[in-house]
Formats: structure tokens, C-alpha cells, sequence
């Protein structure tokens, strides 16, 4: 799967394969044919079926050039490496499935891994915007968004120190919480119910502290 991504490698690849398997397909059936003479085989059966998904394929890539928009036609094709893409996608690119304009696509950004991001300097440039983002609430800017920045691999360099101060105070927080419920959970005894409860507030009320 880690292959499949057409980003990873670019788009020579991909093109080479499809073109030989187009190439290769009919010589190697010619090849099973020649082999015991090809007995047993329905070469004609074989033949219309190879035939058949060859022009599927050829129309098929007929009608989506076809249906593509004229203007970007030529961007289906370009020696883009992920490095590459991902310069681009943060320098150039203004519309992206989170949204239009530069922000949006500077956030699909980290839907890769951390790995690939831009230098940290450039991330944590942009994330300066967090306050903004927080009163503007861009489509893009959701909690899951959010989570991405949290993830471990993602470097500290990365973050602006405002941002990594929320985030580390968050995380106490949630430590501290966790903390405090597993304590409840170990200690049934800590565990009053309601009667009981009831009970001690009334003698705790009643009770007379003595002068």
C-alpha cells in the first residue's frame, strides 16, 4: 500500500506499468498459447476477453482526459516526487478538498506523515495563526484536524512555544483526570452511595462540635 500512492515515487512509475501491462498482456497470452500447443485452452474466449478490457481501457482513459477541465489538463502528468508535491501544496496550491485559499491547503498538508512535512521553521510560522484560527473557526480547523499536531511523531521544533505550552497543559490535564478516575476505580470504598451519603451529610449536620 505504502507504494501504491503515485506521490511517493511520481508519476513515471505508474505510467510504465500501466503501458507495459498493456504491452505484455497479449504477448504472454501468445506465449501460453504457444506452450503444449495450447491445448484445452478457449484461445478464442481469451482473446475477445483480453480484447475487451484493452478498449474499455483505452476509452476509459479517452473519456477522462476528455472530462477534464482544459486549464488543468496538463497538471494530470508532471514529474512530481512527494517532495515536490508537498512544496507545492504548501508554496502554490489554493484549493484543496478542506477548502480554498492557502490555509486550507497548507492543513491537508498534515494529513501525511510527520516525516514528510516542510522544515519545522516554516510549520511553526504558520501554526502562529492558531489564535486567529480559534476565533474565525475555519471549516477546516476541526478536532481531528487538532489531534494530528498532538501526535507524538509530530516534532516539537514544529510547534510555536504558545502552542506546545497549550498542548502540554492539555496533556497534564487529561494525565491528571486519568489519574484521578483510576484512584476512584481501585478504591470501591471511596464509592458512597446515595443513602449513604444522605446519612453522613445528616449526621455531619447534627453533629455538635464541643466548645
Amino acid at each position: 500500500p505504502f507504494l501504491r500512492f503515485p506521490g511517493y515515487l511520481g508519476p513515471s512509475l505508474y505510467c510504465a506499468s500501466v503501458c507495459y501491462q498493456t504491452i505484455a498482456s497479449p504477448l504472454m497470452l501468445l506465449v501460453a498459447f504457444s506452450m503444449e500447443g495450447g491445448s484445452g485452452m478457449p484461445q478464442a474466449e481469451l482473446w475477445a476477453i483480453l480484447g475487451v478490457a484493452t478498449v474499455v481501457l483505452l476509452v476509459g482513459a479517452s473519456l477522462m482526459g476528455c472530462y477534464m477541465v482544459p486549464e488543468y489538463r496538463k497538471t494530470f502528468y508532471q514529474h512530481k516526487s512527494l517532495k515536490t508535491l508537498i512544496k507545492w501544496t504548501w508554496e502554490e496550491r489554493k484549493v484543496c478538498t478542506l477548502g480554498d485559499g492557502m490555509d486550507a491547503s497548507r492543513a491537508d498538508v498534515f494529513d501525511f506523515a510527520a516525516w514528510v512535512w516542510p522544515p519545522n521553521d516554516q510549520v511553526r510560522t504558520w501554526l502562529e495563526g492558531w489564535e486567529r484560527w480559534e476565533r474565525e473557526q475555519p471549516a477546516w480547523f476541526t478536532e481531528k484536524w487538532k489531534a494530528r499536531l498532538r501526535h507524538p511523531s509530530v516534532p516539537p521544533e514544529a510547534l510555536p512555544p504558545a502552542l506546545k505550552r497549550k498542548f502540554d497543559t492539555a496533556n497534564e490535564n487529561k494525565e491528571r483526570y486519568r489519574r484521578a478516575s483510576s484512584s476512584l476505580i481501585r478504591s470501591p470504598s471511596l464509592a458512597v452511595s446515595d443513602d449513604d451519603a444522605g446519612g453522613r451529610s445528616t449526621g455531619a449536620s447534627a453533629k455538635v462540635v464541643p466548645k
